[in-house]
């Protein structure tokens, strides 16, 4: 494989050491795994269960390399280096290791298992790795205020895509043509927070201004500089968000939904099912923040009927019909 001599936080791993543009193939990857493994769960009777395995596997590894390099570049989004090591061990629990020996065994996992996808022999020779330059080594770029966090723009590039996907393949144009929008929005702001992270990552730069471009394509704006594209990606998208004139934090840092301020917990949505009552927990994924409103599954839902999950080859999943409680009535 090619490589070029721009040194990322990431190349210090030999499991990610030979690849080279990881932010924006990684990003591909995960969107790609991860519409495959919805398919697996709308039409679950045309898949083998070899090929279960297989595309669950890959979701996991995929979106958890993600994760993990996102975390070496140093996020602060906390969440990224929880759903890292989660992924890792739920990664270990889907080939069968269900007891992680250390904190680290299941990012180990993940990392060796992103390298045999790839085919990745081995590590490189330390000494064929190219040092750091020192404008390689530059502290993390200031980004505008009220800036997503990771977690939540990876969430969005992953939603918004599927969604698309489906309002396509159901002929609903307009509704795929917004969340398409959103979804260049997201994955520009992804790529240029990466490349704040890591500023030798200047590709990641280009590419973020290059869906800002596009985004001001689609809304009828001309070309303009990176610095403005990128700019324009953020105001878009917090005005999708309905947060561009509202309080610059979604909840308070405090927030008794666990989100410490984002507006983002992790939430498990699904577990294996063992037997005798056992469910261990195999995926979880980014949702909204109640802010501590309790919340009741519609008794009326056709899929869970109220009791809040459903039941698919061996799986437990969370229904996602939850509605506020009124506690006044």
């Amino acid at each position: 494989m090619a490589t070029s001599s721009t040194h990322l936080p990431e190349h210090a791993i030999a499991a990610y050491a030979q690849e080279r543009a990881s932010v924006q193939r990684m990003i591909l990857e995960a969107r790609w795994a991860n519409l495959q493994r919805d398919d697996t769960y709308e039409h679950p009777d045309t898949y083998r269960d070899d090929q279960l395995h297989r595309i669950r596997r890959a979701h996991l590894v995929h979106l958890g390399a993600l994760y993990d390099v996102l975390a070496l570049r140093g996020a602060r989004d906390t969440e990224v280096h929880d759903t890292a090591r989660g992924l890792g061990t739920e990664l270990l629990a889907h080939d069968g290791f269900h007891l992680p020996t250390t904190r680290r065994s299941g990012i180990n996992h993940l990392r060796t298992a992103y390298a045999d996808l790839h085919h990745h022999a081995g590590p490189r020779p330390r000494a064929a790795l190219p040092p750091p330059a020192a404008d390689q080594q530059a502290e993390p770029a200031a980004l505008p205020g009220r800036y997503p966090t990771e977690s939540r723009l990876v969430s969005d590039v992953l939603r918004s895509y599927a969604v698309a996907k489906a309002c396509q393949n159901d002929g609903l144009t307009t509704d795929a043509y917004a969340q398409m929008r959103r979804h260049h929005m997201a994955r520009g702001l992804l790529l240029w927070k990466a490349s704040a992270l890591a500023p030798a990552d200047r590709a990641a730069a280009q590419a973020a201004a290059q869906a800002g471009h596009h985004v001001r394509k689609l809304d009828g704006h001309p070309r303009t500089t990176e610095e403005n594209a990128r700019q324009y990606l953020l105001e878009a998208y917090l005005e999708v968000l309905g947060e561009k004139d509202e309080d610059d934090q979604l909840h308070e840092p405090d927030c008794p939904g666990g989100c410490g301020g984002d507006g983002i917990v992790m939430a498990t949505l699904t577990w294996d099912d063992q037997g005798d009552g056992i469910f261990v927990p195999v995926w979880a994924e980014p949702i909204d923040c109640t802010a501590g409103v309790r919340q009741e599954h519609d008794p009326d839902c056709p899929e869970c009927h109220g009791h809040g999950y459903t039941y698919s080859r061996g799986e437990r999943h969370l229904c996602c019909c939850l509605q506020p409680v009124d506690l006044t009535a």
